[in-house]
């Protein structure tokens, strides 16, 4: 699931007939069939939306392509929330392993600021659950389960779960008895590492941190052959029994998750400081909307929960702060209930990165600032 780059693709689309269809939906039966009425709702909805649309044609091309696309849609893969964007590209339906709000919107450019909160301020990673018998690999997204790969994940080295075919079956032997015992692990895997390293470089995939749980001869065994050992942020060697369901490793691994998550904010704030020290760090709105406008935008620092209503003026490129849209003036400029969340855009559409930080974590910091590129 490649949710960064889907945020990528969509922000730098160019301006036209854009529906974004989005519904909070349900994991399991039978709650997850009142997702695929209200999905019929808000496709009816956007239909009639669409009826007004100056182009006729282009307007029921797209709509025959929604029809289309979640016809196939088996709700039963559902997560937590779901997403259809379609314009005159193509159709693009995707699973979200968070919680969305109800919306379906028909503009020229696809709804997705709220996504783009969500998404960079969360930890997204894969579980690698070893042991001597076999490996499983699983897909987390904060605390919420993504899915475990299973064989529908075709790979050329063997598909999730793996089993070790070097076991040494031999009765009352202790493990160091067992003939070859830690080579034939270490080629075991080997192999199972050429299976991650296959996901993890796969198109359709995103390289994500990985976590090793297993026990701690097996976890240093793994690291010795692992082809790409910086992916990995680190080891649950206390999980008592590791068949458990995937949902409960995801719940076991979650110290570490949060660990990556303050080591991301540590990171952040050094690339603040290092920004002030080489003059690179910008505060003001319209100096940060000038920067992003000029391509010189590195990184966008945010604190988390941060909106604020105002003016773009997309002409003298200047930006007017508002402590309330609904008092915002709108002539000479662009209103808008959310600035920050348009600054936001416009860097992720430049391919530059966006770091959410907490109140706590920025201390002092202002709730808004820029590193430039030079």
């Amino acid at each position: 699931m490649k949710l960064k780059s889907f945020l990528n693709y969509f922000s730098s689309r160019e301006k036209g007939l854009a529906v974004s269809i989005l519904l909070p939906t349900h994991r399991t039966f039978p709650d997850n069939k009142q997702d695929a009425i209200m999905l019929k709702n808000l496709v009816t909805e956007a239909r009639n939306r669409l009826q007004s649309w100056p182009d006729t044609q282009e307007a029921e091309t797209i709509m025959e392509a929604i029809d289309k696309k979640i016809s196939t849609h088996d709700h039963n893969y559902n997560l937590d929330g779901l997403g259809i964007f379609a314009n005159r590209e193509g159709v693009t339906l995707i699973n979200f392993p968070f919680t969305v709000k109800e919306q379906m919107i028909v503009d020229e450019a696809f709804a997705i600021r709220d996504l783009i909160r969500e998404i960079n301020g969360a930890v997204h990673y894969r579980v690698l659950v070893i042991s001597r018998t076999d490996a499983r690999l699983i897909e987390g997204f904060n605390s919420h389960l993504v899915h475990e790969f299973d064989a529908r994940t075709e790979l050329r080295t063997g598909s999730f779960p793996m089993e070790n075919p070097f076991l040494f079956a031999a009765k009352g032997l202790d493990r160091a008895q067992i003939p070859n015992e830690a080579a034939n692990l270490k080629e075991f895997f080997n192999r199972v590492d050429k299976s991650l390293q296959e996901i993890q470089n796969k198109p359709e995939q995103e390289r994500l941190p990985v976590i090793i749980a297993g026990d701690a001869r097996n976890a240093a065994f793994f690291r010795e052959v692992c082809d790409q050992p910086a992916d990995i942020i680190g080891e649950v060697t206390s999980i008592p029994d590791l068949r458990i369901p995937a949902e409960k490793i995801i719940v076991e691994v979650q110290g570490l998750v949060s660990d990556h998550r303050r080591q991301k904010a540590e990171t952040a704030l050094q690339y603040i400081a290092q920004a002030r020290n080489n003059h690179q760090l910008l505060t003001d709105s319209s100096m940060i909307f000038r920067a992003i406008d000029a391509g010189n935008a590195a990184r966008l620092f945010v604190r988390q929960g941060y909106i604020q209503p105002g003016i773009i003026d997309f002409d003298q490129k200047i930006v007017t702060l508002q402590e309330d849209s609904a008092t915002v003036d709108a002539a000479g400029g662009t209103v808008t209930d959310d600035v920050v969340g348009t600054l936001i855009e416009l860097v992720i559409r430049q391919r530059g990165e966006v770091h959410f930080l907490s109140t706590d974590q920025l201390g002092k910091e202002a709730p808004l600032s820029l590193q430039t590129r030079y």
